[in-house]
């Protein structure tokens, strides 16, 4: 069931446009040369990121246009299916869970564009590429627990979702993605690791570059508040599960 609701999904979201797929890799991969052109051609040359700064930009993009897109649309998921949820006998969090693996399906589907940015930057990744399906893990049950408490808190406080996407603007700049973590002034950077998504874009990088891991322990504090995350975010909606099935 959960299966043929992701796919139902994704063809639904693709036949509304005449270049369907390609918009999965049109989106990230013009964001990414946008911001490149910006932060390293018309600003010229910074200490901003990484070398390669394309490649760099592109392997932190996509996934942070998972994050925001899969956040921002499970958010919704309860209120969007009040009528599913009344009569349906699947687990509450299907609904929740659907959406995430569509937007998961639709990054899988994006990443030739790191494939592209390799070719221009003829940078190949090491040894350490194979942290990749670690860090996809990692920010799928990071984003799951999120999911989870927020979409049963919407249900409750529809302010949630307007807060929402407010958050995610400033995580934008709060999170590694146009600079590198060498970019954090050094005292800063234990306050930096409360955010998780410092480490899962650091497994990311680290198959091109290793230096982005440079403290394992604010890197492990960093997974470690993102695993934790997805627990709490379990707990939370068991306690509101009554509550959202109520309200809707």
């Amino acid at each position: 069931m959960l299966r043929m609701l992701v796919i139902r999904e994704l063809q639904t979201q693709y036949s509304r446009f005449r270049f369907g797929y390609l918009w999965t890799l049109m989106e990230p991969l013009g964001l990414s040369i946008i911001l490149w052109m910006v932060f390293s051609v018309l600003l010229g040359p910074r200490n901003l990121g990484l070398q390669p700064y394309l490649l760099f930009l592109s392997v932190a993009m996509l996934p942070w246009w998972w994050f925001t897109k899969g956040v921002n649309s499970s958010v919704r998921s309860f209120r969007r299916n009040v009528a599913q949820l009344r009569i349906s006998t699947l687990p509450t969090q299907f609904w929740v869970l659907r959406i995430l693996l569509v937007s998961t399906v639709e990054f899988v589907m994006s990443l030739p564009v790191i494939v592209i940015a390799i070719i221009l930057t003829r940078d190949l990744p090491g040894p350490f590429i194979i942290f990749f399906p670690i860090a996809i893990l990692a920010q799928f049950l990071f984003m799951y627990g999120i999911a989870l408490a927020l979409a049963s808190w919407n249900v409750i406080a529809p302010d949630v979702a307007r807060l929402v996407r407010l958050v995610l603007r400033g995580l934008f700049y709060l999170s590694p993605i146009l600079y590198s973590v060498s970019n954090i002034p050094e005292h800063v950077r234990p306050l930096a690791a409360l955010n998780p998504l410092v480490g899962i874009l650091g497994l990311y990088r680290i198959g091109w570059w290793p230096q982005e891991i440079e403290d394992m322990v604010h890197y492990g504090l960093s997974l470690g508040i993102g695993a934790m995350t997805f627990v709490i975010g379990w707990i939370v909606f068991r306690r509101l599960e009554s509550r959202v099935l109520k309200e809707s």
